[in-house]
């Protein structure tokens, strides 16, 4: 008996050992342990959102860039049955952008203009995203320009930043568009940047241009195509859209072989209509 316990310390202490060796004693480690938490989640299956929570702390709060800007955008979002938080998303926000980083103060300008802190600060935001603008980030390029165009003023500088975000930002190129039409009044140019969102990716922008090629105004007709886009507009579940397409198809000369379609488009959209008058679709 003797012998045999003797014999047992090594493995517990080897055990222990290995246990400890794979504890995560690091932020890095531990930011890797909340990713590999949450892994299962791309293919669909349970994942430890709760544990990888506690794991994201742990790095942000040991200082860890990445996991400060993640759960920041944890509580600015919510989900997974956590519900947003606003002040703890700013507070993890000010900690990355003391840090340095310039995505951090793309959110906190959204924080201070959406009110989400308290009173709608338009200035505030405004200073978070020049930071950000300043330093190349599109997205804070594009909401400052956005802002800027609003002013007769500062709408040429808006328009420049805008041009910036417009290589990264689908919806820039959008922005442009309607700023050429409403206040700038160049149709054709508003067409070729409405086109650049709609290429892009940007299902307002695809709504947009499918309708000027339907028209034929201010672009030359082209109905193949003007469908194509709002086709890929309705692919996106942009309801709007989604109900041109179906009274398109259901209205128009071949009605009836495009009956199908239209249904199942109609299904789709009824479908969306119906998640958000429910809670859970909110």
């Amino acid at each position: 008996m003797k012998y045999s316990l003797l014999l047992l310390v090594p493995l517990l202490l080897c055990a222990c050992q290995k246990d400890d060796a794979g504890t995560p004693t690091t932020p890095q480690a531990m930011y890797d342990m909340a990713q590999q938490l949450l892994k299962p989640n791309v293919e669909n299956a349970e994942s430890d959102f709760a544990g990888a929570l506690q794991w994201l702390r742990k790095a942000a709060e040991g200082g860890l860039l990445r996991a400060q800007l993640d759960l920041g955008g944890i509580y600015y979002a919510g989900g997974h049955g956590l519900e947003a938080d606003a002040r703890q998303a700013y507070d993890w926000f000010q900690k990355a952008a003391a840090q340095g980083s310039k995505e951090a103060e793309v959110f906190l300008g959204m924080l201070q203009y959406e009110g989400r802190l308290g009173e709608k600060n338009v200035q505030e935001a405004m200073k978070h995203w020049r930071l950000a603008a300043d330093a190349g980030i599109a997205e804070g390029q594009y909401r400052l320009g956005r802002l800027l165009a609003q002013a007769d003023e500062t709408r040429q500088e808006g328009v420049d930043w805008l041009v910036k975000a417009s290589a990264s930002v689908p919806q820039a190129a959008t922005a442009l568009g309607n700023l050429y039409y409403k206040y700038l009044e160049d149709a054709t140019t508003s067409a070729a940047w409405y086109e650049k969102g709609a290429l892009a990716g940007d299902a307002l922008a695809q709504h947009i241009f499918a309708e000027m090629l339907l028209l034929g105004e201010p672009v030359e007709k082209d109905t193949e195509r003007g469908m194509a886009m709002l086709r890929m507009a309705a692919g996106q579940d942009y309801k709007p859209a989604m109900a041109r397409l179906i009274n398109i198809l259901r209205n128009g000369k071949a009605a009836e072989e495009n009956e199908s379609e239209a249904a199942a488009w109609d299904a789709r959209l009824q479908e969306l209509i119906s998640k958000e008058d429910t809670p859970s679709g909110k």
